[in-house]
């Protein structure tokens, strides 16, 4: 069996997320890096444009069969590839390792049940490391998708075309930057291109907004119609109106809405009681190797 190396460049783009659908049907270990995980970063404004050219690629005839990327910038990556080629993942992973190392070396995220990937980065001096991703899923069949929201507050879908700076402000404050909020010409053109993902579905990105018409609370959700589950990323609600259920409002209203799209279930990478209080449990949980 014969593969082709190739480096990325953005016309693989939807090449890459119909890959990541693809592995996440056979094989839920990869379910830390699902194709929306994959669009968020490629459009977030941290991401590092100039250096997606380094994000290797293997095909089969036309298919693709493997891919590692790194995750914003140099210092952490992930490899994968379809059922049926593992004998690439040498291969991959020495690619990894060659290319997105940086200072400090390489960690990898691995599902803690991945007992054939951990043996692997052993056997290339990766060492187990304190850092963690945890994944929660939540099924629709029988969760309760009810809220209430204190009056003057409105629930409704993000506009991607009158409100960007809006959306900048939610997330600033709710994420607890310290300073003013930058409003130059280059942060206004990050916020654009974080909204210009090719498969953001503003209906399911849902806001409250106050009666001053401002932001108070946001929730980030991706759903594709190829897969039957949703992906949270992110939340937040900004100082003033924390404690008064609108993180809970907009989770929910958005988790609502990929289900009349055909979604059974949701995903985040998170181990926050807040999604444990709503009804997610435990799906699997990643532990960092690192290469030094």
């Amino acid at each position: 069996m014969r593969t082709i190396f190739r480096n990325y460049d953005h016309s693989y783009y939807d090449t890459v997320c119909n890959f990541l659908i693809e592995i996440s049907k056979d094989d839920r270990r990869h379910m830390n890096w699902n194709w929306s995980r994959w669009e968020w970063m490629v459009f977030h404004p941290d991401f590092n444009n100039e250096l997606s050219n380094k994000i290797g690629l293997w095909f089969n005839n036309n298919e693709l069969v493997g891919m590692t990327t790194y995750d914003h910038y140099f210092g952490e990556a992930f490899f994968a590839v379809k059922k049926g080629y593992s004998g690439l993942e040498k291969n991959v992973l020495e690619y990894a390792v060659n290319n997105f190392s940086d200072g400090d070396g390489l960690g990898i995220a691995v599902n803690d049940t991945d007992t054939k990937t951990i043996d692997l980065l052993r056997s290339y001096q990766f060492e187990r490391n304190n850092n963690i991703e945890n994944i929660l899923e939540c099924t629709f069949e029988s969760f309760c998708f009810e809220y209430a929201i204190p009056q003057g507050i409105v629930i409704k879908s993000l506009d991607l075309k009158s409100d960007l700076y809006k959306h900048q402000k939610v997330l600033w404050l709710g994420f607890g930057h310290d300073g003013m909020m930058p409003n130059d010409e280059t942060t206004i053109n990050q916020q654009k291109r974080m909204l210009s993902a090719p498969h953001l579905n503003s209906y399911l990105h849902t806001v409250a907004e106050n009666e001053e018409g401002e932001y108070v609370a946001y929730c980030g959700c991706w759903y594709n119609l190829n897969t039957d589950y949703a992906y949270i990323e992110p939340v937040c609600t900004i100082p003033q109106y924390r404690n008064k259920g609108l993180g809970r409002a907009v989770l929910l209203e958005a988790l609502k809405r990929c289900g009349t799209l055909g979604a059974r279930k949701a995903y985040v990478i998170s181990d926050d009681h807040f999604y444990k209080s709503l009804g997610f449990y435990q799906h699997s949980h990643y532990t960092f190797y690192w290469h030094k």
